[in-house]
């Protein structure tokens, strides 16, 4: 019965009017049930369409005061943030070697997040301020804050080669890990920048060097030609891949001889440089160094004898670097200095193919104190570097050439893995690179970024101003340094001379900074000349009483060069620069 019926009344019995009462108050109750039902629903419908006008009146005023527009880069960016350099970087050690920015104009940088979900949480005023404008500028907090929630990150670090009017894109797409450099060049002619041209992609080497009327362009990354490079790598190559097996075998019970805690310290040298290579053991040696896990590979029969008169361990890879020049480099980049740069190469991979870490030296190098002895430092599996696969003293130089990691090839460490075996594989098959570059260093630098990025190579470069490695940086270049040094007043492993043009001038360095230990008798002769005509080698420590000075032999050469003492009667070898002391 519907309730109109109820209200009209009609005629039924009793009985069949009391069935059917409780028939219709059934469904009057569900009726009623129901109508209640739709009546709420659209109640809410109206109250969800009033909330939803009022939401969008609202975004409209935040989109306002957002950072980045909701509509246009909710998908990419959704928030920013200032930290301190120096903070995120003792924070996560990106391995890059990051200078101070503390009270400089690159003090903080910026942590853009690239979803909502990723803003700081632990103070929510500054994940508010993260995410919208609050008329305080880009909030600035640290770093840990700041990561708090990011599951991953990707980090960017930029300088302005050239002090040019650079800008940066960040654009939103398909995930790349290369940064793209345009600039208004003509790259055919190899021009300077022309505010006139119009941007176009360039090698990230690309840079403009000199000054005014000098000023020039200059590609420092250029593929090698066919004819002459890659063909003489490939035939220096044969070599390697007919004789590496019978290497690898009479190389492996040398190495379990000689290896401590499965490391070895690794030189190569010739004759030209040999001088250097008796300091580096008479200098150790008479500092009470134990030089048992040395091995050296000469790529003469003459730098073996000597090595074996100084009593290091040897191995002469004939067939690989039996050919290589036997005269020192005249000068850094010259063909004998590119020539020799084959043999730092594989005597880094034999050793770490075969499984053991290496720590690669130049012969230009001294030791310093027996309590820091360098190989000691990179095998403490306390130390907060024993995660990194491989660890190099700083070049110097953050020119375009060496970016990003300004790595020194003659002083570094390696950890025996398969991406460290992979990396120097790689080197070696980038041979014609070192030809056409002149330069070992630089194809190195440039396998590390790529196999960092690629791989995850976990790559370490020291400050410069660190005093643990210090070099020709800081001899040339921060007196101030030097002369805490020449006093033994710094935390040094070792001295480097590197940055120096020839032998000649790191002899006369060394020799006024009293780090000379090479007797004059074998300073410049042959091993004849050493031990005496028609003498024999007795044993394998018969050089060291002729050779190694029982004190540093001490002369003055250049008054503006540090010295150990005074030299200011001496002439200068830089023109315009005033006496060190």
């Amino acid at each position: 019965m519907g309730v109109g019926r109820l209200i009209d009344g009609d005629t039924t019995s009793d009985r069949g009017k009391k069935i059917l009462n409780e028939v219709d108050c059934k469904m009057i109750e569900d009726e009623i049930v129901e109508l209640h039902v739709q009546r709420e629903l659209e109640k809410h419908k109206r109250k969800g369409e009033r909330e939803r006008t009022m939401n969008d009146e609202n975004n409209e005023d935040n989109d306002k005061t957002r950072r980045f527009p909701r509509n246009s880069m909710v998908g990419s960016l959704n928030g920013i943030a200032r930290v301190k350099k120096d903070d995120i970087n003792a924070l996560f050690d990106f391995g890059n070697p990051i200078g101070k920015g503390d009270g400089t104009s690159v003090e903080d940088a910026l942590v853009f997040y690239q979803k909502k979900q990723g803003l700081p949480s632990s103070d929510a005023l500054l994940a508010r301020s993260v995410e919208y404008e609050d008329g305080n500028g880009i909030p600035l907090m640290y770093a840990e804050t700041a990561t708090e929630n990011c599951d991953a990150m990707n980090v960017i670090i930029t300088g302005n080669p050239g002090n040019l009017r650079q800008c940066t894109a960040i654009v939103g797409n398909f995930e790349s890990y290369h940064v793209q450099r345009w600039m208004r060049v003509d790259t055919a002619s190899t021009s300077i920048v022309k505010p006139e041209l119009p941007l176009v992609p360039v090698s990230r080497g690309y840079s403009q060097l000199g000054h005014g009327l000098k000023t020039r362009g200059k590609s420092n990354f250029y593929a090698p030609p066919y004819e002459g490079y890659v063909t003489k790598h490939w035939d220096r190559l044969l070599p390697f891949f007919e004789n590496v097996d019978t290497i690898m075998e009479e190389l492996d019970p040398l190495l379990k001889r000689i290896a401590r805690n499965n490391a070895v310290v690794v030189l190569t040298c010739n004759m030209g440089q040999s001088e250097l290579l008796i300091n580096f053991v008479c200098s150790a040696r008479r500092r009470g160094f134990d030089l048992g896990h040395i091995l050296v590979f000469p790529s003469d029969v003459e730098t073996k004898e000597i090595a074996d008169g100084l009593g290091l361990a040897t191995y002469f890879d004939v067939n690989n670097l039996g050919n290589l020049p036997k005269g020192e480099a005249k000068r850094y980049m010259d063909k004998t200095f590119t020539a020799m740069m084959y043999a730092k190469v594989l005597c880094v991979l034999y050793p770490l193919l075969l499984g053991y870490d290496v720590l690669f030296q130049d012969v230009d190098i001294v030791w310093l104190n027996p309590e820091k002895d360098p190989l000691g430092f990179f095998q403490d599996e306390s130390s907060k570097y024993s995660h990194f696969d491989i660890l190099f003293q700083h070049d110097g130089s953050n020119t375009a050439r060496y970016a990003p990691y300004s790595a020194n090839s003659g002083f570094y460490f390696t950890r025996a893995n398969k991406k460290t075996q992979y990396l120097f594989s790689s080197l070696l098959y980038h041979g014609d690179l070192i030809i056409n570059w002149n330069s070992h260093q630089q194809v190195l630098v440039q396998l590390l970024a790529e196999h960092s990025s690629l791989f995850g190579l976990n790559v370490k470069i020291f400050e410069r101003d660190t005093e643990m490695f210090p070099g020709g940086h800081h001899y040339h270049s921060d007196h101030k340094f030097m002369k805490k040094f020449v006093q033994g007043e710094t935390d040094s492993y070792i001295f480097h001379m590197s940055w120096t043009e020839n032998k000649a001038n790191k002899i006369l360095f060394l020799r006024q900074l009293g780090e000379w230990y090479v007797t004059d008798k074998c300073t410049g002769n042959a091993i004849n000349d050493m031990i005496g005509a028609g003498s024999v080698l007795e044993n394998n420590e018969a050089l060291i009483q002729p050779c190694c000075a029982m004190e540093p032999i001490f002369s003055c050469h250049y008054r503006d060069k540090p010295s150990k003492l005074p030299c200011e009667s001496s002439d200068n070898i830089d023109a315009g620069r005033r006496s060190f002391w």
